[in-house]
């Protein structure tokens, strides 16, 4: 990969760290799922996400939902 211009200080350890995470990870050939981790059964509820909101404290001003 070629860059127009340098990447220095903050700029290039956040490509580095980019990097890192991407070597992790694998594409396979098969079709795309969708997967919820709050249940068991992977799959979305409204119960789920409440009780995790409900259950986890008070919520950072910085948390994106």
């Amino acid at each position: 990969i070629q860059f127009r211009r340098s990447l220095v200080g903050d700029r290039w350890n956040a490509w580095l760290h980019l990097v890192r995470r991407l070597m992790d990870v694998q594409i396979l050939d098969q079709t795309d799922k969708i997967s919820w981790r709050l249940t068991t059964d992977g799959l979305f509820s409204v119960k789920s996400m409440y009780s995790v909101l409900i259950n986890s404290g008070p919520l950072s001003r910085t948390l994106h939902i």
